[in-house]
């Protein structure tokens, strides 16, 4: 477990090189289990974070029965097979051969569709009604620039009446992953890129991630404190130690600027 954990330490060390590579991401379905091939190596919390992150997609991206839907960055395909189950025509996009590998064998009957591709390869347009990342942009880009260019991307692959859903770990100094900006800026970005946002909301207490997400705790441990945490979360002026944020989005064509929520202010 110690080796494990001090090999992981050595990687956050050096994420800004590692994690938006596809062979980090091939390396970790190579090497480990279960959920934690995608999410985190503490088995016990996977289904507690699953849990949470499916609620955020209920309320906000409500039913996709019939619609065309992209999971940008699916990894082995964990919500496409979600959305696919719920009626969506799914596609899941990865640049991890070997993530990839496993959405396949885990599904079946052509729905969903897999492929690899980065998301500064998409180049569909008009294609989707619902666009979902969880975890991606701030993996994939390295810099403003990067953030542009996929943010344009993503919304010439949705249609006009289309929606995104972007959960990512925004983040500015020691918990950045890989892009190093803060939320303000993020979407602000967004913005410049054709989106109107419509509402953010913080995912995950940060300060218990860090305790709970790298060792294998067992779940006595982990499910008391994971809700601990959630509680924390709930406490005024403890929202912004979400380590991830929520953020649902319109193209701007379809948008009314009246109904935007300010930037973190956390509400739904």
């Amino acid at each position: 477990m110690f080796l494990r954990l001090r090999e992981m330490i050595r990687q956050r060390r050096n994420r800004e090189g590692l994690y938006s590579t596809a062979a980090y991401w091939d390396y970790k379905a190579n090497t480990l289990a279960g959920d934690a091939v995608s999410m985190w190596p503490n088995n016990a919390l996977n289904p507690l974070y699953d849990q949470e992150q499916t609620a955020i997609i209920e309320r906000y991206v409500g039913r996709v029965q019939g619609l065309d839907l992209l999971d940008l960055g699916c990894g082995t395909g964990r919500f496409s097979r979600m959305f696919t189950a719920q009626g969506a025509r799914t596609t899941g996009v990865d640049f991890a051969a070997s993530a990839l590998a496993i959405a396949q064998s885990q599904s079946s009957g052509g729905n969903p569709t897999y492929r690899q591709c980065s998301v500064f390869e998409l180049a569909e347009e008009n294609a989707y009604d619902v666009v979902f990342t969880w975890g991606v942009l701030t993996i994939a880009c390295r810099d403003r620039d990067q953030l542009l260019d996929g943010l344009k991307r993503i919304r010439r692959a949705l249609r006009s009446n289309g929606r995104l859903l972007l959960t990512e770990p925004i983040h500015r100094g020691f918990l950045h992953r890989v892009l190093n900006m803060g939320r303000a800026d993020f979407l602000a970005v967004m913005r410049e890129a054709g989106f109107d946002i419509k509402a953010t909301t913080p995912v995950h207490f940060w300060p218990m991630r860090l305790a709970l997400a790298y060792i294998p705790w067992p779940a006595w441990i982990t499910v008391p404190l994971f809700h601990a945490g959630q509680a924390a979360m709930k406490l005024p002026g403890l929202s912004t130690l979400g380590d991830y944020l929520a953020i649902l989005a319109y193209p701007v064509e379809t948008a009314g600027s009246n109904t935007s929520v300010a930037a973190g202010d956390g509400r739904h």
